[in-house]
């Protein structure tokens, strides 16, 4: 009784902190003499609600390893972070994994689930937008047509100058809300779907089209003032707060499939998602820093539960017919099959576009 106090406590210091989760489990496959493998791994935040899963900890348990858990950004994690002392970093995509393979000459990696970029938004929105011809309805979801909508970001166009706007009558720029670029990762993301656009459909692949592609797209960060630095609190002001606040959301899909999955009621009223087109995928890859580590990357890659549980927190797996098949199970519906998904740049590329703007922050007006 007194451990389960103590992890009680743990979990609820979870709730005030948000940084930091050390998740302790028993040894469940050998005898409650035997040792134990103690696992220390650097996650991005939005996988927290996973590894803090009872479920997840009690299928890592019978595996054999106790699990560690320290929170960061992505980018965090591939460029600031002292990786001394854990057993592997585990990022939200694959151009910050490769940073580390890269400083740190490791060769493997394991992609456990994924998740493409989405916004959140509301009904009311999402119609006056398809009116607007920026979004189109695609089966049961939204099409987001990311051309037209870096169009009317270029023109500064206001909410309150969109043909027949009964619903939203205010002078805000339209503006999708995101994360700061400089720390999270679906920043980046948005940040790389939009220059794939704004290069004529094609990836950034040098230095001087990096340069340019900045200052053209800049202003979608710039302009929103105040950015949170991970992507969990705009979502919960999109939850929370609602339309007033926050009528578009740059998120995870797995986060607002998470929600749905577990009909916790979070998701009642007019709340929908509509899919950047194009969009990209957030590959979460495991970079094993130690034996213990690769061993615990290959786990949640194969093991056919962890797998199945990645699904109930609204991630991708490679086994799309489950995620079908659990989303009719819980009444909801299944994950889009998207066409249209492309590469983000390199991590240097990346890298340099995030680095030119954040000098603009630093810069200021004028």
């Amino acid at each position: 009784m007194h451990g389960r106090r103590v992890l009680g406590l743990v979990l609820a210091g979870l709730l005030t902190v948000g940084v930091i989760a050390v998740v302790v489990v028993p040894r469940m496959r050998s005898t409650p003499n035997s040792g134990e493998v103690s696992v220390r791994a650097l996650i991005s935040s939005e996988k927290q609600a996973f590894f803090s899963d009872p479920d997840v900890i009690a299928a890592l348990a019978r595996a054999g390893y106790r699990i560690e858990i320290t929170s960061a950004g992505s980018r965090e994690i591939a460029t600031t972070r002292d990786l001394s002392g854990f057993d592997l970093a585990f990022p939200a995509d694959g151009p910050q994994a490769d940073r580390i393979k890269r400083d740190r000459k490791i060769t493997a990696s394991y992609v456990p689930f994924f998740t493409p970029m989405a916004i959140a938004t509301f009904t009311p929105i999402a119609t006056l937008l398809t009116a607007a011809g920026v979004s189109v309805t695609d089966g049961d979801h939204y099409l987001f047509d990311m051309r037209k909508y870096l169009d009317l970001v270029a023109k500064d166009t206001r909410w309150s100058q969109l043909p027949g706007n009964t619903v939203y009558r205010t002078d805000k720029s339209i503006l999708i809300s995101s994360t700061d670029v400089r720390t999270s990762n679906s920043a980046a993301l948005y940040l790389a779907i939009a220059s794939y656009v704004t290069n004529n459909g094609n990836i950034v692949t040098d230095a001087g089209t990096a340069d340019r592609m900045t200052n053209i797209l800049a202003p979608l960060f710039l302009k929103q003032g105040y950015l949170e630095a991970s992507s969990q609190e705009p979502f919960d002001d999109f939850l929370t707060i609602g339309m007033g606040k926050t009528p578009m959301v740059m998120i995870y899909e797995a986060q607002f499939s998470a929600h749905a999955l577990a009909r916790d009621g979070s998701l009642i009223g007019d709340k929908v998602l509509m899919y950047p087109n194009p969009t990209i995928y957030a590959k979460h890859t495991v970079v094993p820093l130690t034996p213990a580590g690769d061993a615990v990357g290959r786990l949640l890659s194969t093991d056919p539960e962890l797998q199945r549980l990645a699904v109930r927190h609204g991630f991708r797996t490679a086994d799309a017919g489950y995620g079908r098949q659990y989303a009719a199970e819980r009444g909801t519906n299944p994950p889009p099959q998207l066409v249209n998904v492309v590469e983000p740049p390199s991590a240097e590329i990346s890298e340099r576009m995030i680095a030119e703007i954040e000098m603009k922050y630093q810069k200021g007006p004028g």
